[in-house]
């Protein structure tokens, strides 16, 4: 089941509510109500990653929460096995200053000891690196598991993600100090409502983290927790082991639960090594916590919302402007008539096409797409597409033109910004008219008798070299004919080729002035994977 607004009943494994589990159970806090049988299987169910931070206790180590320093175990065991010890005095960045262990068992001599002064200095060097190295990663995973808390990344600054990691860890700490507690941490549902996995603990060893998710079925504190708020438990020991089902082996504790929108998604756990009779200042701090983690959790999903959003609003803009930017399908010159489309998964596109009347009375059309498919690629797009508009204005053969767009787009971006385009110039007298291609567009003729390629090879896209290196082909369109270009995204095999042809022949035998219609129809069951784009001059 889904979080969501509303009435909510969480299951497990398909069978009881919050309220039938504590039914049965006969729940009563400080009670002793015999067992419940829990799940004791491994759970490997997939859980979400909310939040998972370690904050260690700042109090001497216990019976029950054994040490979780390895670092300082490990130069103990250093010094045991070596004879050497750090002088922590002396030792600054990778240096390092050894003097003889003081406790080891092995004689305070070089010549004696277990290992040489140069050897235990390497392995000490080299433990210092992996430290450091343990340490940023820690970092790293603290922060990168908070952004996980929300279910959605938040925070784009890793100073933004480590205050909110801090600020969360903090509340546990505050919480657990002002309830004489030793330990807390907080567990997340995940998206199924059927087990609860440690993101938060403050107090326990790190590896608390990494153990297996535990059935939310029979986990009575947190169910009672989940429909009480809060629930505190004199003695977790009562009467059996598994009555209240903790999840941490201590004498006393509070459980309390998290909510986002009135919708239980976790608790918040604070336990003591004492049997310890909590009072209602206690449970009203623990409230209180869960409380405060829901907001922080809240805060930061709303802030990625937020991101979101903003993120959006200029490639909406983008859109925006390229749809109105692209001209509609009409007749340029008498008998003449031009159309083009494009069709892309995104909002946005990295092609584009245009067509018009030269000062010489020549009829162009242009069809171009950016290979690099992001939005990077669509700004190298408009700025080939400006390109064109400004050199066209004056004399110049098709081969000239691409050769201004190259170095228009050479001198204006870096050579990560290649560009695919097919530029054509027709005599509407006589239908003459000169094709030249840079790149992977692929252009045809096609009549009601057939149709014939037009280009038997791709060339370089442009910007690829600082000469453009386009083919060029002369051609002659027949009355009756359309001369179509279009992209990669169609498909580049014989296949779409033939697809592609006869659809523009059928289109021809009807007459049809409007042909890319029908390819639109054939295409229709072809999966959008990467962006289409066409054009199409059709002589009458």
């Amino acid at each position: 089941m889904k979080l969501g607004a509303g009435t909510i009943i969480l299951q497990a494994q398909g069978c009881d509510s919050i309220e039938g589990s504590l039914q049965r159970t006969r729940c009563r806090t400080h009670a002793d109500v015999g067992d419940i049988s829990p799940s004791g299987d491994p759970v490997t169910t997939n859980i979400p990653s909310y939040l998972r931070l370690h904050r260690g206790s700042k109090t001497g180590s216990t019976k029950v929460v054994p040490p979780h320093d390895p670092m300082r175990h490990f130069w103990d065991a250093y010094s045991d096995v070596t004879g050497w010890r750090i002088d922590q005095r002396a030792s600054r960045g990778e240096s390092f200053e050894l003097l003889p262990a003081v406790n080891a068992e092995t004689t305070e001599i070089d010549g004696m000891a277990a290992v040489s002064k140069l050897a235990a200095a390497r392995l000490a060097e080299l433990a210092a690196r992996m430290a450091d190295e343990l340490r940023r990663n820690r970092e790293a995973m603290r922060r990168q598991e908070m952004e996980l808390a929300s279910r959605a990344p938040i925070l784009t600054s890793d100073n933004d993600r480590a205050q909110m990691a801090d600020q969360i860890e903090q509340t546990l700490a505050d919480a657990a100090a002002a309830c004489r507690c030793d330990a807390a941490a907080i567990y997340m549902l995940d998206e199924e409502t059927q087990y609860l996995k440690a993101r938060v603990v403050h107090g326990l060893p790190g590896d608390r983290l990494e153990v297996h998710a535990r059935p939310l079925r029979g986990s009575r504190a947190d169910l009672e927790a989940m429909v009480r708020d809060v629930v505190a438990i004199e003695d977790l020991d009562a009467g059996s082991l598994e009555t209240w089902n903790s999840p941490e082996p201590f004498a006393s504790g509070i459980c309390a639960a998290i909510h986002s929108e009135g919708v239980p998604i976790g608790t918040l756990w604070l336990f003591s090594e004492q049997r310890t009779e909590f009072r209602g200042a206690e449970s009203a701090v623990a409230r209180f916590a869960a409380a405060q983690v829901a907001m922080d959790l809240a805060s930061a999903s709303t802030a990625s919302r937020n991101e979101r959003v903003e993120a959006r609003e200029p490639l909406q803009d983008l859109a925006q402007w390229q749809y109105e930017s692209l001209p509609i399908g009409a007749s340029v010159a008498e008998g003449w008539r031009v159309d083009g489309l494009i069709e892309s998964p995104n909002d946005w596109a990295t092609g584009w096409h245009v067509w018009d009347v030269l000062p010489d009375g020549t009829v162009m059309i242009a069809i171009a797409e950016a290979v690099d498919r992001t939005v990077k690629g669509a700004m190298g797009a408009a700025v080939a597409r400006a390109a064109l508009a400004a050199h066209t204005g004056y004399r110049h053969t098709a081969e000239q033109l691409i050769q201004r767009i190259s170095d228009t787009i050479w001198q204006t971006s870096t050579a990560e910004q290649l560009m695919s385009l097919v530029y054509v110039r027709v005599d509407p007298e006589s239908g003459e008219g000169e094709l030249v291609s840079a790149g992977s567009i692929n252009a045809m003729i096609a009549s009601r008798y057939g149709f014939r390629p037009m280009l038997e090879r791709s060339s370089d896209p442009l910007n690829t070299h600082i000469d453009a290196r386009p083919v060029v082909k002369s051609f002659r369109l027949l009355r009756g004919e359309t001369l179509m270009a279009y992209t990669i995204g169609f498909g580049d095999d014989g296949e779409t080729q033939r697809l592609l042809g006869s659809s523009l022949r059928d289109a021809m035998q009807l007459i049809d002035k409007n042909p890319l219609a029908r390819i639109r129809r054939a295409t229709a069951g072809i999966p959008l994977d990467q962006e289409r784009g066409a054009v199409t001059l059709f002589r009458e």
